[in-house]
């Protein structure tokens, strides 16, 4: 009979990690643990996550599909939780409210520019603005992280197309944009250059989560919050999006193959430093935090380095590739949402 009873205990045990390791997160991050290892996993809270049982490999364009297992490692560098992507594709005038403050007509169909894929940053690293960017501003946006598709349509996007949903931080170069008169700023050309004034290298950070549509169905209803040094900027529902999630993927699936693992960052609503009066951009030092209801916080510090003798703005060589640093607070627990598990 204690024989029959340990066999039982041990039938009992290993069904019980069975379960366990049978179990899905709805939630990603990735980031390297203490070993210097790149992970992904579901975040626990404490600094801690599950990890992804990725012994089959990692799908981009099925990321919450793979079991967890019981193995629990300490984050010690957050990174965006997806790879660099092969594409960023970015909407333009997708709010009214920034549309109204810039004075600009809404579209007719999802205004589409692309960020270059060397603009992809993570979380808590710098934003470094170049010397001629003498206008650099935010704008807080929903990702789209795309699960690959073509010609989808609108009822099916979602379902077909969308892999997860995540923070984007849309940098822009102002002085880029619109044609200036005034010679003081110091940013040549003529104005409309909205793909190449947003793709600078680190000008796209992207995360710090990746959350499964299957909890988020098509991502309206969040609030988007951002906030420079904590004072609120940007404030809206994404339900307010002119052009959803479903409506942008279906057009931009257009007769074009959309790679899995490419991010639409989807529009960003009024409040950016440029219509405010006066209007306030980005300084060395500054923090911005853009907040998406169950997705996190995405936290990047600006980094201008101090203008020298000949009026260029001076950037210290090693700001450029980082370090990387956990968070402002040393905690991720004010950052990340606690993971949501599924059987």
């Amino acid at each position: 009979r204690p024989r029959m009873r340990s066999a039982v205990a041990l039938l009992l045990l290993a069904a019980a990690a069975s379960s366990a390791s049978a179990e899905r997160t709805l939630s990603l991050v990735r980031f390297e643990d203490e070993e210097g290892l790149v992970r992904r996993g579901a975040y626990i809270g404490d600094n801690r996550a599950r990890l992804l049982d990725e012994s089959d490999g990692f799908d981009p364009a099925r990321p919450f599909e793979a079991p967890l297992t019981n193995d629990v490692r300490e984050i010690r560098t957050l990174l965006s939780p997806i790879d660099q992507p092969n594409e960023i594709y970015a909407i333009g005038l997708n709010y009214w409210g920034h549309i109204n403050a810039t004075n600009m007509t809404a579209p007719l169909t999802p205004s589409l520019f692309f960020k270059n894929r060397h603009a992809y940053n993570h979380p808590f690293a710098s934003v470094v603005i170049p010397p001629l960017s003498s206008q650099p501003d935010y704008e807080g946006e929903l990702g789209i992280v795309l699960s690959g598709c073509k010609d989808v349509s609108v009822d099916a996007a979602v379902e077909d197309c969308v892999a997860g949903y995540t923070v984007c931080h849309d940098v822009s170069a102002r002085c880029y944009q619109i044609e200036q008169d005034d010679d003081s700023i110091g940013c040549p050309g003529n104005g409309d250059q909205f793909s190449f004034s947003k793709s600078f290298d680190t000008h796209a950070p992207i995360g710090p989560t990746l959350v499964s549509p299957e909890l988020l169905g098509d991502a309206s209803g969040l609030n988007l919050t951002t906030t420079v040094n904590g004072e609120l900027r940007q404030d809206v529902s994404t339900s307010d999006l002119i052009f959803g999630v479903r409506e942008i993927v279906s057009f931009l699936s257009t007769g074009t193959t959309l790679d899995a693992g490419s991010v639409i960052c989807t529009g960003t609503p009024d409040g950016v430093g440029m219509t405010l009066d006066p209007p306030t951009y980005l300084q060395d030092g500054d923090v911005v935090e853009i907040t998406i209801s169950d997705i996190g916080t995405l936290s990047n510090p600006i980094e201008r380095g101090p203008a020298g003798a000949d009026g260029a703005v001076k950037i210290p060589a090693a700001s450029v590739s980082g370090p990387f640093y956990i968070g402002l607070d040393g905690s991720l627990d004010g950052h990340l949402p606690r993971a949501v598990l599924a059987a």
